[in-house]
């Protein structure tokens, strides 16, 4: 798996994801884009081991659409969030509640009730759906 760091190192990219912090995910919404963001925590098997297995695959279906896949990880330890960014980004995007997958259309959020979406089946009907809503 290739890693590669920006020279600021504010973007890491891990395979079809871009792991962001809070600021990306609200310069980019700021700017109009349209992109998908996951929610994830540290503490979280379904995050950072059901989920994690097939999330390339929901990117990189994701970005033969022209789409990026950004990830933030809110919270390392559960019910502590890493900085009241990372808690302001989670309660924009509906709360609690990992992984969450939200669908950001021209920098506004429409549609932010996907949490739990773990398998590959489940991300490629989420992708089919982010699709068309685009």
């Amino acid at each position: 798996m290739e890693v590669e760091l920006d020279l600021n190192d504010t973007i890491q990219s891990v395979s079809s994801l871009k792991i962001v912090e809070p600021a990306e995910v609200y310069r980019r919404m700021v700017a109009g884009d349209t992109f998908v963001v996951n929610v994830v925590t540290a503490w979280c098997p379904d995050c950072t081991e059901r989920q994690k297995q097939y999330i390339d695959g929901f990117g990189q279906n994701m970005q033969s659409h022209g789409v990026d896949v950004l990830q933030v990880t809110v919270q390392l330890d559960k019910g502590c969030f890493i900085s009241g960014e990372h808690e302001k980004l989670t309660a924009q995007f509906g709360g609690p509640g990992y992984p969450r997958t939200v669908l950001i259309k021209h920098g506004d959020v429409v549609d932010q009730d996907n949490i739990e979406i773990i398998t590959e089946a489940g991300l490629s009907v989420l992708a089919t759906k982010f699709i068309q809503k685009i």
